[in-house]
């Protein structure tokens, strides 16, 4: 196994499984940039000269490989966005049903049990993530999945330490995940300031990947009327501190917790881990085998997983 355990925490290494996986996502990025089948072609084969010429797919975290075969495709394409009817299509979906998250976090009888709720929210919104080998829902199937979601419960379940950590925090880091899903990052977000003291700031990236959040996204749900919204200077899946702006390194040293939505966060921030001295609460679906078992979860639980920082 080329999982890495350091200081507790798993740095997730490509795999052989990673493979099929990066090429699928070739496919499904190429088909969406061009309409011609030509180019969709040169895309694809590409990424097979590109993957001939790795030497260790160790080398490399799924994350890397699936942002550099969007580079790719966005060089050969031209098409900087093309999630971008995807994207619009999960902002407006969600915004529909978020209003039984609302209702229901009302009708709690207990501010923990509404946080909870919200949480759980977070990871139904991420549902709406379409770009993982062996998952894709429909669009038309969205809404059923997100309702169905909320009755879920939790694999990992550690929101009652997110919760003490929060009451001891100043300045907060939400890294956000896809568009669709931030509607309901939206709502925890705002349980979060209305009951904890801390200066929170949710991170979108810099440009388009696949269908991950950006300013455009924050702006269309409205998430930047309640809350500071920056980037993470890139347009790199999950965290690549190599490319990363000045400011969200100053936010990252500054942040007494962080809270790291999706895949990509988890298995790109143990790789970057002496950068980060702050607690990361990681909150995702196990839609990946590599992440399940890194996580020792089945597929398809909700992942509420805390690591302590380094002192």
């Amino acid at each position: 196994m080329l999982n890495l355990l350091i200081n507790g925490g798993v740095i997730l290494r490509g795999r052989l499984l990673c493979i099929p996986c990066t090429v699928r996502t070739a496919y499904d990025v190429a088909r969406r940039s061009s309409m011609n089948d030509n180019v969709r072609f040169e895309v694809v084969m590409e990424v097979l000269r590109w993957l001939s010429s790795v030497k260790r797919i160790s080398d490399y975290t799924p994350a890397e490989l699936h942002t550099r075969v969007c580079r790719i495709a966005r060089e050969i394409t031209g098409n900087k966005d093309p999630f971008k009817d995807v994207k619009d299509l999960s902002n407006e979906v969600a915004m529909k049903v978020v209003s039984l998250l609302n209702r229901r976090i009302e009708e709690t009888k207990s501010f923990r049990c509404a946080f909870r709720l919200a949480v759980l929210g977070t990871i139904c919104g991420n549902t709406l993530d379409f770009e993982v080998e062996g998952y894709k829902p429909s669009l038309q199937d969205l809404e059923k999945i997100l309702l169905r979601c909320l009755n879920g419960s939790f694999y990992i379940d550690e929101i009652d330490v997110l919760m003490k950590l929060l009451s001891r925090s100043r300045k907060v880091m939400y890294l956000l995940d896809n568009a669709g899903e931030i509607v309901f990052d939206k709502v925890l977000i705002e349980l979060i300031l209305k009951h904890f003291s801390v200066e929170l700031w949710a991170i979108v990236k810099e440009g388009p990947v696949l269908n991950d959040a950006t300013m455009i996204d924050a702006v269309q749900v409205g998430l930047t009327d309640i809350v500071n919204v920056t980037t993470t200077g890139n347009d790199h899946i999950g965290l690549n501190m190599e490319e990363t702006s000045d400011n969200f390194r100053l936010l990252l040293k500054e942040a007494d917790l962080i809270i790291a939505k999706g895949q990509g966060y988890f298995e790109s921030i143990p790789e970057v881990k002496c950068s980060i001295s702050a607690p990361v609460c990681y909150i995702l679906r196990t839609k990946c085998r590599l992440v399940a078992e890194a996580l020792g979860a089945p597929l398809q639980e909700n992942i509420v997983k805390i690591e302590i920082g380094e002192e």
